[in-house]
Parts: C-alpha cells; structure tokens; sequence
C-alpha cells in the first residue's frame, strides 16, 4: 500500500497521489546519485504532479513539494502525446511586486487573472526543451512579444534561463528522456 504524510497541525494527510510522487521524486534523485543509474523507467502521472504541487506541504503554507512563486495559486496541468496544457490563477500584483512597470507592454500583467498555457515538451539526451505555443488570459491570448519582454524583465532574472516562450535547459539527477504522454509523462534515467 501506498504509505500517506502525516499530517501537520491543522492539516489532512496527504492523498495517495501526492506520497506517490513523492516517492517517485525520491526514487529519481537516489537513482540520478548511483554510479550505474537503472535505466528502468519511471512514470508519473497527471494526478501525481497536480497533487505534488497543489497540497498543503508545511505548516508555513508552502504548497506541495514545490514552493511556487507569489501570487501563483491553483496550478492544474493535464498532457497528451508531447503537449501540456496548464492553468493556474496569477495575480501579477504580487508576482512583480517591488518592481516598475513603466513600459506600456507591461500594462496587461497587473492583477489576477486566469491563465492557460499550451506548450509543446521534449526531452532526450539530457536537454530539456519548451515550445509556447499560446498564452491566454481570461481566455484571451496574450501577443507573443508581450510575454517575452515579461519574462525577460520579470521572471528570467529571479528563474533562469528556463523561462520564455522557447527554452532549453539540462535535466538534473541523470534524466536522459523524458516522454510526455496521455496525462503521464515517461522519465529515463542513463
């Protein structure tokens, strides 16, 4: 059986999803560690990354077993064969808080706002690689040179490389492919 968190002070135990991508996290960074990693795959599904980063990780109130930014709440991210589709609800007021926004390009990014991302993934050879292929906010698409002078400005300094409407970036812990899929992504390590 699947082993369930204990729970914190005034928080329910983990779902089963959320202890199994936990493990399998785990299992991933004990395998990336070993001399002669196995080459076994791994497979992770939609309801393991959603749980993994949508339940309540600590008494702080830090969500799953990832820290999201602030003001980016609700992440919920689906796939098919080589495509994902996120959405989360982000208000860009604590996002880029303490910061200027002097340019009219970045009059869109203020508030909250629903948004969904289309993007197509790939992994082989140890390279990650990320292609936007839309934006929207509020159902409403975001022109593409809006979102890249706003990740340019705002989100590549404090994230890295990493984050643009196209970015290609090493995969950690030995991961050589990983194989997105129906709601699963496929995770080899060499």
């Amino acid at each position: 059986g699947t082993l369930l968190l204990a729970p914190s002070p005034g928080q329910e135990a983990h779902s089963a999803a959320f202890a199994s991508a936990t493990e399998k996290f785990a299992w991933l960074a004990e395998n990336g560690r070993s001399a002669n990693p196995s080459t076994r795959p791994t497979v992770l599904t939609a309801d393991e990354w959603n749980a993994y980063l949508g339940e309540i990780g600590s008494p702080s109130g830090n969500p799953g077993g990832v820290k999201l930014p602030e003001g980016i709440s609700g992440i919920r991210i689906s796939s098919e064969a080589s495509l994902a589709h996120a959405g989360a609800e982000i208000d860009f007021d604590r996002l880029t808080a303490n910061r200027t926004r002097s340019n009219p390009l970045l009059a869109l990014f203020n508030g909250k706002h629903q948004v969904t991302v289309t993007a197509h993934l790939s992994a082989a050879n140890g390279i990650g690689t990320v292609h936007m292929d839309s934006v929207l906010f509020d159902g409403v698409e975001v022109p593409r040179l809006a979102l890249e002078f706003f990740a340019g400005l705002y989100l590549r300094p404090k994230y890295g490389n990493a984050i643009g409407m196209d970015a290609t970036f090493p995969l950690h812990n030995r991961i050589d492919t990983a194989i997105v899929g129906a709601n699963q992504v496929t995770i080899t390590q060499r």
